[in-house]
């Protein structure tokens, strides 16, 4: 046994969300909330059957009810690879599946719990009356997913265009001016005196010239 905790409830119909309500926080605690969805299903058969088998049906109970209320317990202990439900009544008689009709809107409880739990079953306590309903749940933390891979693309069939030396050569670059001259430019709002030689860029030109 790693981990042990239970809670006493009244028998009535709100034992069932409030006994959800405290597996799920115990779950939460102990870092097992991978295997909640299960656990809360059996709970809610095995609360579900204690509180029908003792409990208190009606919506609103007389004071009569109240003071013969029974109690249910539920007790949730952690072992290394499973954690184990136990809910406990004051009746004696041994739980029993039944092979419910497929119109009947109840008595599956217990099948199911045969279909989620890794093995299940009922006892007697010695220290009080009553019974226990177990099932045990295996604990099998969910493995990591794999990312996906990334497929290799088919290797292009384009080849790089290279520049043609020859044809950039070629291209006039500026104007041809005669050697000497003097050519007045305005750059960022600047006048500056550009002596040019050869060919000149075209932003060098002077927007004041043709």
């Amino acid at each position: 046994m790693r981990f042990f905790d239970q809670l006493s409830l009244a028998a009535v119909r709100s034992a069932v969300s409030t006994s959800r309500h405290f597996l799920r926080l115990t779950l939460f605690k102990w870092q097992a909330a991978f295997v909640e969805d299960d656990a809360l299903l059996i709970t809610s058969e095995l609360v579900t059957n204690a509180v029908t088998a003792t409990g208190v049906l009606t919506d609103h109970p007389t004071w009569g009810e109240l003071e013969k209320l029974n109690l249910v317990q539920v007790r949730l202990v952690g072992l290394r690879d499973s954690i184990v439900i136990e809910v406990w009544d004051a009746s004696p008689e041994a739980p029993t599946p039944m092979q419910a009709d497929d119109d009947a809107e109840d008595g599956r409880g217990l099948l199911l719990v045969q279909q989620l739990a890794e093995r299940w079953g009922s006892y007697r306590p010695r220290a009080v009356s009553g019974k226990v309903v177990w099932a045990e749940l295996a604990v099998r933390p969910p493995r990591p997913t794999p990312l996906p891979r990334r497929e290799k693309s088919a290797r292009s069939t384009i080849r790089p265009v290279r520049p043609d030396v020859g044809f950039l050569r070629r291209v006039p670059t500026g104007w041809r001016w005669p050697s000497g001259g003097l050519l007045m430019a305005r750059h960022t709002g600047m006048t500056r005196a550009v002596r040019a030689r050869g060919r000149v860029p075209l932003g060098v030109l002077s927007p004041d010239r043709p």
